[in-house]
């Protein structure tokens, strides 16, 4: 039978390699490279941002000039009606959606639900993205109104931590109103 002196022995040989251990990953962790790296990511973040919410919305001014202006304009005349839609489409559907996937024939209409509710949700914040750039141009929703509206969202998804929520919120608004169009049409 072993000894629990032995165990104790090893035991508590055991910890100071695992402080050292612990030391030398929080060294690491300071690095100034990790500084360096932090900069090229938040560059990356806001070219990235830019450059799709620019090619979405430049698609939607291009491709459905007439549904851009209707819907900025939904939002523009009813935007707290359009939040709330957009809080129903993008977070109270898929949670049903999700609760229907508990039974077997609610997961054939769930896989093809949240992909029609993650396709909205593209086309809401690019409706999004042409109502801010048209609230900062004053003007119709055009090419200067999308550039804008493409830049705000860059610059906002680059601020740590809030960013990420910030955008989402202001896409709740797109989401609300074209959510709204959908199931309106819906029902004739």
């Amino acid at each position: 039978m072993p000894s629990t002196r032995s165990l104790a022995r090893v035991g508590s040989a055991a910890v100071p390699v695992v402080a050292a251990l612990s030391l030398a990953g929080l060294a690491a962790a300071q690095s100034p490279v990790a500084d360096a790296d932090i900069g090229a990511r938040l560059a990356a973040r806001f070219v990235g941002g830019f450059l799709v919410n620019l090619v979405l919305a430049g698609l939607l001014v291009l491709l459905a000039p007439s549904y851009a202006r209707r819907t900025v304009g939904a939002i523009r005349d009813d935007p707290g009606s359009a939040f709330l839609w957009g809080l129903l489409v993008g977070i109270a559907l898929p949670i049903g959606l999700v609760l229907l996937a508990l039974t077997i024939i609610g997961l054939l209409i769930t896989i093809p639900g949240l992909i029609g509710v993650a396709i909205l949700g593209v086309v809401g914040n690019a409706v999004a993205v042409c109502w801010i750039g048209g609230l900062l141009t004053g003007g119709d929703v055009d090419g200067a109104a999308v550039g804008a509206g493409a830049l705000v969202f860059a610059v906002v998804a680059v601020i740590p931590l809030v960013g990420n929520l910030a955008t989402t919120l202001l896409g709740f608004f797109g989401l609300g109103v074209v959510g709204r169009d959908l199931y309106t049409s819906w029902q004739g």
